[in-house]
C-alpha cells in the first residue's frame, strides 16, 4: 500500500474537517449572532471548536461564510487528487481503474477535480462531461445527490464518502 498517499489523504481530510468546523454552512437564522459552536457532525469527528466574532453576523458574513466552506471543499478535492497523482497512485492524464475498489471514487475525484473545483465551477446541464460528473456522483452518492443539482460537495455525504472510497482504491491497487 501507498502509505505516503494513505496519511496524506488522512491528514488533509482531518484539516478540512477542522476548517469546516470553524467556517461550517450557516443558514439566515444565523445573522445577529455573536459566536457559534461547531455543529454536531464536526463535533462527533473531534473538530469541537467555539467562534467568538468580534461583531454580530451580517447577512454579507453569512454569504461568506458558506462561500468559504464551498472553497474549502473545493480544496480538499483538488488536494486529494494532486496527492494521488504525485504519489503514482492514478499518475496525471490517466484514469484509475474502476473495476477496483474505489476506483470510481476516484474517477469522481479527478473530475470533480478538473470539471468543477479547476473548473468553472458551476454546473452546466449542456455539458457533457458535466453531465457525466454529476450522473457518477448519483450513481456513487444517491442520498447525498438528492441535496441538490449540479456538483455537490457536502462534506458528509459527498466528501467523506470520496474520501473512503479513494482510500479503498489505495489499499486495492498500491
Amino acid at each position: 500500500m501507498n502509505q505516503f498517499a494513505y496519511d496524506a489523504i488522512e491528514e488533509t481530510w482531518a484539516l478540512t474537517v477542522k476548517a469546516r468546523a470553524m467556517c461550517p454552512y450557516t443558514s439566515e437564522s444565523a445573522i445577529g449572532m455573536k459566536g457559534y459552536i461547531s455543529p454536531g457532525w464536526y463535533r462527533s469527528h473531534g473538530a469541537i471548536y467555539f467562534v467568538n466574532l468580534a461583531q454580530p453576523l451580517t447577512a454579507i458574513d453569512v454569504r461568506e461564510l458558506n462561500l468559504i466552506g464551498s472553497f474549502i471543499n473545493r480544496s480538499f478535492v483538488i488536494s486529494m487528487a494532486a496527492i494521488l497523482e504525485t504519489n503514482g497512485v492514478v499518475p496525471y492524464r490517466q484514469d484509475p481503474d474502476r473495476t477496483k475498489p474505489g476506483g470510481d471514487h476516484v474517477q469522481l475525484t479527478k473530475w470533480l477535480r478538473n470539471r468543477f473545483a479547476h473548473g468553472e465551477w458551476i454546473y452546466d446541464a449542456t455539458n457533457s462531461k458535466h453531465v457525466e460528473t454529476r450522473e457518477l456522483i448519483e450513481e456513487l452518492f444517491p442520498s447525498g445527490a438528492a441535496g441538490g443539482p449540479g456538483f455537490i460537495t457536502t462534506i458528509d455525504s459527498i466528501l467523506e464518502p470520496l474520501k473512503d472510497g479513494t482510500l479503498d482504491y489505495i489499499r486495492a491497487t498500491t
